[in-house]
């Protein structure tokens, strides 16, 4: 798990940064945990574009050159899946956290009771999440895909083909309705044409005629199913949204 903590204000970058060293040395002793410092948004963004990748974000909403809101929009574009933290001196971003996604938010002056409660559910959540998984077989190996990591599942010929986040393709020999009756069970994941397969949390977009993938790929919709496909794309935004609000008033 790599955790990205970034504030233009050293001093309570240093103190962040104690604190999460602490909770991680209580709670996550024997396992390993990578936990990066920024002063600089810019220098962030720098590290995600090269391919860095983080399970958690904590931004401190105002900074210069590029504030928490814009950054956090950037990470999204790359990650939506990510735990993004604010850290902000008024409640007034709360809304714009919506828009974005955002795990929680923390009013300063950061108390660190309330931080370390923030990361344990964040944590947690990441764990449970990290733990499902499809066994994919291929032709020389049987291998383990994470629900996480999965965008979307596609029928070409006799292969479904599993693509992954980063652009990792794995194929095999399974039928769809092999493939089906397990990653539907799990309600992030819907059949959208009965060559498709997509997990919900990596959708960008939604029209009548299919979904724009945050890779900006484009998958078609059904016609007949059209109606169940937005209803279950409504619900999975809801439960996010919900999801933030019950955080807000922990």
């Amino acid at each position: 798990m790599k955790i990205a903590i970034c504030d233009d204000d050293r001093q309570m970058l240093l103190q962040i940064r104690q604190q999460v060293d602490e909770y991680l040395s209580c709670s996550f002793a024997e396992e390993k945990v990578e936990v990066s410092s920024f002063e600089s948004s810019v220098n962030l963004i720098d590290q995600i574009e090269s391919g860095k990748r983080f399970d958690v974000f904590l931004l401190d909403v105002i900074m210069p050159d590029t504030n928490g809101i814009e950054l956090a929009t950037a990470i999204r574009s790359r990650d939506p899946v990510a735990r993004i933290i604010f850290l902000t001196s008024s409640s007034e971003f709360a809304v714009e956290s919506y828009s974005v996604e955002a795990f929680h938010y923390l009013l300063k002056p950061i108390q660190k009771d309330k931080l370390i409660s923030v990361l344990e559910k964040a944590c947690k959540d990441i764990c449970i999440g990290q733990k499902q998984f499809i066994l994919v077989k291929t032709t020389s190996s049987l291998l383990k895909v994470f629900f996480h990591e999965l965008v979307y599942t596609e029928v070409l010929g006799r292969t479904v083909c599993f693509h992954q986040k980063g652009g990792v393709t794995l194929e095999s020999n399974s039928t769809m309705s092999q493939v089906e009756a397990i990653l539907l069970i799990d309600a992030r994941f819907v059949r959208p044409h009965r060559s498709y397969i997509v997990n919900l949390d990596y959708v960008r977009n939604l029209s009548r005629d299919g979904f724009i993938m945050t890779s900006g790929i484009f998958i078609p919709i059904s016609r007949n199913v059209f109606k169940n496909i937005k209803q279950a794309y409504i619900n999975n935004s809801f439960r996010a949204e919900e999801a933030l609000e019950r955080q807000k008033h922990d």
